[in-house]
């Protein structure tokens, strides 16, 4: 008995020393004497049960306290594993609350490290961690958006937006959210305009045309989403719509629009208004068009 006696003794005097070290926020020591504190607490059996309640609870926090820190010093594999211990603890405690916290910040160091991952190119490994934070957090916005990022990396645009579209859903009434949602729009939406441009040098105009419509849900457009989408309509014969987007474009346009009319030229062209072509043509005064709006004025359509 003198010898259970002792233990709680010493299991008691560690985790003071312990609460003296998480109260001057020294959180690796502190865990370090409520482990050592808990070894001996369990040693001494029954007569330790109380004692022992105490440190568990004390020991949660401080690996939720030195979880934190470690993922500011950006040691997010130390910080994971601290805030995992803290994450079963709180389940094994029933403490709701802790819990919670702890599946909110386990999320966000998977998608942090996740997001350094992409930088370094290892996209797998950048994968299996979004992964590993949505299985614990299934909403968490930085996880879809990090998983949009891998799959705009490897160029299946189609999983890039079913996962940007994931994070502006969960995003869009969370306003600690909101930097995160913008982002995912900004990117896909010019992830989407870019890869039309290149569609385009490949004559791809119903690729294109798809690719920018697409890019819509995420973003208004400006004009040289426009005149893209014009020159797209044009390959395709819609001449319609490639008026429209002219005309969009020219709205948004700042300084010289004579790329823009020129297509706006073909289009007209194409919908049988020599008229308007000329027109069009006319105000094409600088850059490689030039020429060619020339032959078409004075030898196709005779502008007057």
């Amino acid at each position: 008995m003198g010898l259970f006696a002792q233990s709680v003794e010493e299991a008691g005097a560690k985790y003071n020393d312990a609460n003296t070290a998480l109260k001057e926020k020294q959180y690796a020591n502190a865990v370090s004497l409520y482990e050592e504190a808990l070894k001996t607490a369990d040693a001494a059996g029954p007569d330790a049960a109380d004692l022992k309640g105490n440190i568990e609870k004390q020991l949660m926090s401080a690996y939720y306290k030195n979880g934190l820190t470690l993922y500011k010093g950006r040691k997010y594999d130390l910080a994971i594993g601290n805030l995992e211990k803290s994450y079963a603890l709180a389940g094994q405690l029933g403490d709701d609350a802790m819990t919670k916290k702890n599946v909110t910040y386990i999320a966000r160091v998977r998608s942090t490290k996740g997001n350094s991952l992409v930088k370094e190119g290892k996209l797998d490994e950048a994968y299996a961690e979004y992964e590993m934070a949505l299985s614990i957090k299934p909403d968490c916005v930085n996880s879809f958006y990090g998983k949009g990022l891998v799959f705009k990396e490897k160029g299946d645009l189609a999983k890039m937006m079913e996962n940007m579209d994931e994070a502006i859903k969960y995003g869009a009434d969370n306003p600690k959210a909101a930097k995160t949602v913008a982002n995912a729009k900004k990117t896909a939406s010019k992830t989407l305009v870019n890869e039309a441009a290149r569609e385009i040098q490949k004559e791809h105009g119903k690729e294109a045309v798809q690719l920018i419509n697409d890019s819509f849900k995420y973003a208004s457009g400006n004009a040289d989403t426009y005149y893209y989408l014009t020159i797209a309509y044009n390959k395709t014969k819609q001449f319609g719509e490639a008026v429209a987007a002219a005309n969009k474009a020219i709205e948004l346009k700042e300084g010289d629009k004579s790329d823009i009319y020129f297509e706006m030229g073909q289009a007209l062209e194409g919908k049988g208004d020599a008229t308007g072509a000329c027109d069009a043509y006319k105000k094409v005064t600088a850059g490689p068009n030039v020429e060619a709006a020339k032959y078409q004025m004075t030898q196709t359509l005779k502008c007057g």
